[in-house]
């Protein structure tokens, strides 16, 4: 691979990655939101029950097969194959490679702090994935019943609770490493980074105080 089809291979992979760990990160900010209301037996809840059990029940399927498919070892388009894309061509990440592309000057603040990457940095990041401890109940809540159904586990829903526990850290600790990870090389790469904060933080408290505000009780 030359330079040329390097870079637009890495641009084309990078906005890739980009919208596919919003998309997790986002399902995480939303389904958190309705987990916390329906908690408090938020009123607004009552108005379309259905909806927002249904939309709450979809968001962590999304949560369970998007985290499955971005940390999957054998992927072909997740963060593993990301890093062994970079790995391959490790010469064009380099701080001269950087410092071309951006035209930087040599005392340049991003020249001058930039670490080279190695074969072992790489490595250091696949061991981030590896040794996270909700990895393998993400695939465990995928292989038994949201990618397909298992009978043990299809009539007795609570085992995944318990030989499988997925936790609110284990979801923040998955989003923070894939921004991480998308981060650190897309810096390397051209110094643009990303906001991975999610633009629907409020989403549901503003919907759910609209209905309240907006509803008007049936007429008897």
């Amino acid at each position: 691979m030359n330079q040329s089809e390097f870079e637009t291979k890495f641009c084309e992979y990078r906005e890739f990655l980009r919208d596919e760990i919003y998309r997790f990160r986002d399902c995480v900010t939303v389904y958190r939101q309705l987990n916390e209301r329906r908690k408090e037996e938020h009123k607004a809840l009552y108005l379309a029950p259905v909806f927002f059990r249904v939309v709450e029940s979809g968001l962590w399927t999304s949560i369970i097969l998007w985290a499955d498919k971005l940390f999957a070892e054998k992927g072909e388009c997740g963060i593993f194959n990301f890093l062994n894309f970079i790995e391959q061509n490790r010469k064009w990440m380099s701080v001269l490679e950087l410092k071309r592309r951006r035209d930087y000057p040599d005392n340049h603040w991003m020249i001058k702090e930039r670490v080279p990457i190695t074969f072992q940095s790489i490595e250091t990041d696949r061991q981030k994935i590896i040794s996270m401890p909700a990895l393998k109940a993400f695939r465990v809540h995928r292989d038994k019943y949201q990618g397909h159904f298992d009978r043990a586990y299809s009539f007795e829903q609570e085992r995944l609770t318990m030989e499988a526990p997925i936790n609110w850290s284990d979801l923040e600790e998955a989003g923070q490493i894939m921004g991480q990870i998308m981060n650190d090389y897309s810096a390397d790469f051209d110094g643009n980074t990303f906001l991975w904060s999610s633009l629907g933080i409020d989403d549901v408290n503003s919907l759910l105080n609209h209905a309240i505000n907006g509803y008007v009780r049936p007429q008897e």
